[in-house]
């Protein structure tokens, strides 16, 4: 876990607790003596044990109130690693300035102004208007909770749309009262976006610099429109939910999407795996001629995508038992049971048989073997990545070495290739698209999937049609 992933946690944490204490001050009034007594005494407590490598001093040690926090948010983080010890330090300086800002807030009542008001302009409908006021820091916040609470975003998503939105924050002013936002403000932002520098805050030349420093920067390679799209979608889709749970009157993001020409789409369209790619993929994996492969999840890994089209994610947090017969047939259970399993739809949680050749090739007797070490995982290399999930070595193995040094490294050549792969094999094989569909878990418009056979397929159908996938025996045999 980087620096930026644990501010960007805690930011995202603190912020929100913020956000209720406000709104908790606003509905019921000012903090009462006990609890200024006790913001006060955090504060003190905080600065103290920043300064001096102290504990919080809040009825547990830190090391406690470290592993809950990191329980609550489903983040591994071993005690005694630099980011645990991260963690510990920007938690206490994170909890310092909440208590700080709840303060403040609250002193800030302690007055009122009135020189830019007349007593026509004092109205009970301004007083309403007042009482209802929404910043786009707390839209933001209220958005995010919701998403999450309804398991809409996985880990990797939730880091995406937290850093979409604090673009926006940054852009209109995170304490803009959210009904001013305007029509205008959205191309305002929308402009910004075209000009934005990519790896804004990684790149030597950006990093560092405020925002409209960045945009001056000559030269500079700025954001594709696919990305720009996605911001563009995020601030749309929470300014959808805005309006259906009445914060503004309007979407004012509406429509602000670019269009993508038929040229465009098919640049940024992920091909499949030619032929003779998938052979001579399949040949290293399986024989090493040149001994690319020097870990077993290097081999199993690739060789399970290419015969499943499973995502990458699904295949690095598959857990021994997920490895398991049905009706008896051998079959991968892709689910997310567990604090850090996470499925991309409701549709990824299926059964996919396994591949008669992945039985050839030893893949059951490796899972035994594992088994009888008393393993627990099938790939137990891996390290959990809140923003990545399970399958970031192997990514970063298969997409900049092994294909690196096959010589098939290509712009949008990547593992998530062989998801492409299988289905194109499996249409062109004549295998019916909802069948494929359920194989690889795609949502289908109109479909929910509550359970694993919600398309009616039988576990039987799901192997027959998942055989046909042959990329030349010639290759192995």
């Amino acid at each position: 876990m980087t620096y930026e992933e644990v501010r960007r946690l805690l930011n995202a944490h603190f912020s929100q607790l913020l956000a209720e204490r406000k709104a908790q001050i606003r509905k019921d009034g000012r903090l009462c003596s006990l609890d200024t007594s006790v913001l006060e005494n955090g504060l003190a407590f905080a600065q103290d044990s920043i300064q001096n490598n102290g504990s919080l001093q809040l009825g547990e040690n830190d090391e406690e109130l470290t592993l809950r926090f990191l329980k609550m948010y489903g983040v591994n983080l071993q005690p005694g690693t630099s980011a645990y010890a991260t963690l510990g330090t920007e938690l206490k300086r994170a909890y310092r300035d909440y208590c700080s800002s709840v303060l403040d807030y609250d002193r800030s009542l302690d007055t009122y102004q009135f020189e830019n008001q007349t007593d026509a302009a004092f109205s009970m409908q301004n007083v309403a208007a007042q009482q209802s006021y929404v910043s786009l820091r707390e839209l933001a916040d209220r958005y995010t909770k919701d998403s999450n609470l309804g398991g809409q975003w996985v880990f990797k998503t939730q880091y995406e749309k937290a850093d979409h939105l604090s673009l926006l924050n940054e852009l209109l002013d995170e304490n803009t009262d959210v009904t001013t936002i305007s029509a205008a403000d959205a191309q305002k932002v929308k402009d910004t976006l075209i000009r934005y520098p990519k790896n804004r805050k990684k790149s030597p030349r950006t990093r560092g610099l405020s925002l409209q420093d960045a945009l001056n920067v000559a030269d500079v390679q700025t954001i594709n429109v696919q990305t720009i799209n996605k911001y563009l979608q995020t601030y749309g889709t929470m300014f959808g939910w805005a309006k259906r749970n009445s914060y503004v009157s309007k979407n004012v993001f509406e429509g602000l999407t670019v269009r993508l020409g038929k040229k465009q789409q098919s640049k940024t369209t992920r091909t499949a795996f030619t032929e003779v790619q998938a052979q001579i993929i399949l040949q290293e994996l399986v024989r090493n001629s040149k001994g690319l492969v020097r870990k077993h999840y290097q081999k199993w890994g690739p060789l399970i995508a290419l015969y499943s089209g499973a995502r990458l994610n699904e295949i690095a947090q598959i857990h021994l038992t997920d490895i398991r017969q049905q009706d008896g047939v051998w079959c991968f259970d892709l689910n997310d049971d567990g604090d850090t399993k996470n499925l991309k739809t409701d549709a990824s949680r299926r059964l996919v048989p396994i591949h008669s050749r992945l039985i050839e090739y030893g893949l059951l007797d490796q899972v035994q073997a594992l088994r009888e070490s008393g393993a627990q995982k099938l790939f137990q290399d891996f390290q959990y990545c809140p923003k990545n999930g399970w399958g970031r070595s192997l990514g970063r193995w298969f997409n900049d070495q092994f294909l690196v040094k096959l010589g098939l490294k290509d712009k949008g050549v990547s593992f998530h290739v062989f998801r492409h792969t299988v289905v194109s094999r499996l249409l062109q094989t004549g295998v019916e698209l909802t069948l494929v569909q359920t194989l690889v878990g795609h949502e289908r418009q109109g479909v929910t999937h509550q359970h694993y056979f919600s398309s009616g397929f039988k576990i039987a159908q799901l192997r027959d049609a998942l055989e046909k996938l042959d990329y030349s025996r010639s290759a192995t045999d």
